[in-house]
C-alpha cells in the first residue's frame, strides 16, 4: 500500500526530469537539419549586394542525466551552421561562445561558456560548417531553465564581421484539443489512449505528458 501511495511522487518527480525544448525569440525564418526552429542571420553584403553568408542558430532542448560518478546534471544543446556564400574563408569565434541571460527558476545566472564544443567552426568558400555546443547550468531539473541567450560572433581574415545574441524562450504548449494528442509535452510520463476528435467522434489515438508540471 505504501508504493502505491509514493507513486504519484514518483511520478511528479520524472515530470521534473522531462526534457525542455526551447526555440528562438527573433529572426525565426528557417529550420536545423532535424527539423527544429532555427533563427537565421544573414551576413554583410558584398558590392553586389550579395550576401557573403548567412549563420542559422537553434537549440536541441536540455535533457537530465546522471553523469559516470552518479551526479544529476542537465545538459543544454545549442547549435550553429554557418554558410559561407563569398569568396573568402568564415569562422565561427570559438571565444566568442557564451550562453547569457540565462534564468533558472527566476534567477539570473552568471554567463557560461560552453561545457563542449563539437564540430567545426570554419567554412571555406561554397561550404557549411555546423558546431553543436554542450552548456550545463547549475541544475538537476530542465524545467528550471526559464530562457537564454547565445552570444556569438563570425570572423573573416580581415577581422570581426558579425556579432549577434540569439535569445531563446521555451517552446509554447500545445493545447488539450490540439488533435494528434491529448496533453503537451512539458507535462510528467508518457501515455498512450484514444480521444474523439469531436463531440460525435471518431475516436482519434495520441499520446502527451499527464503528470502535473513541477512548477
Amino acid at each position: 500500500m505504501r508504493t502505491l501511495l509514493c507513486l504519484p511522487v514518483l511520478a511528479l518527480t520524472a515530470g521534473c526530469w522531462q526534457p525542455r525544448y526551447f526555440e528562438p525569440r527573433e529572426n525565426v525564418t528557417g529550420l536545423s537539419p532535424e527539423g527544429r526552429p532555427a533563427a537565421v542571420y544573414d551576413l554583410e553584403r558584398d558590392q553586389e549586394g550579395v550576401a557573403r553568408g548567412q549563420v542559422r542558430v537553434w537549440s536541441d532542448g536540455a535533457f537530465a542525466r546522471y553523469t559516470e560518478t552518479d551526479e544529476e546534471v542537465v545538459d543544454l544543446f545549442v547549435a550553429l551552421e554557418l554558410e559561407n556564400n563569398g569568396q573568402q574563408e568564415l569562422q565561427l569565434d570559438l571565444d566568442s561562445l557564451r550562453v547569457e541571460e540565462l534564468y533558472l527558476d527566476g534567477y539570473l545566472q552568471p554567463a557560461m561558456a560552453p561545457l563542449s564544443v563539437d564540430g567545426q567552426g570554419r567554412a571555406e568558400p561554397g561550404t557549411t560548417a555546423r558546431l553543436d555546443l554542450t552548456f550545463q547550468p547549475s541544475t538537476t531539473f530542465p524545467r528550471d531553465i526559464d530562457s537564454f541567450a547565445l552570444r556569438f560572433a563570425v570572423r573573416d581574415q580581415q577581422g570581426l564581421i558579425s556579432g549577434e545574441v540569439t535569445p531563446f524562450v521555451p517552446e509554447p504548449l500545445r493545447p488539450l484539443g490540439d488533435g494528434a494528442y491529448w496533453g503537451d509535452r512539458y507535462w510528467g510520463g508518457p501515455y498512450w489512449g484514444a480521444r474523439p476528435a469531436s463531440l460525435l467522434g471518431p475516436w482519434r489515438w495520441g499520446y502527451g505528458w499527464r503528470i502535473p508540471r513541477c512548477r
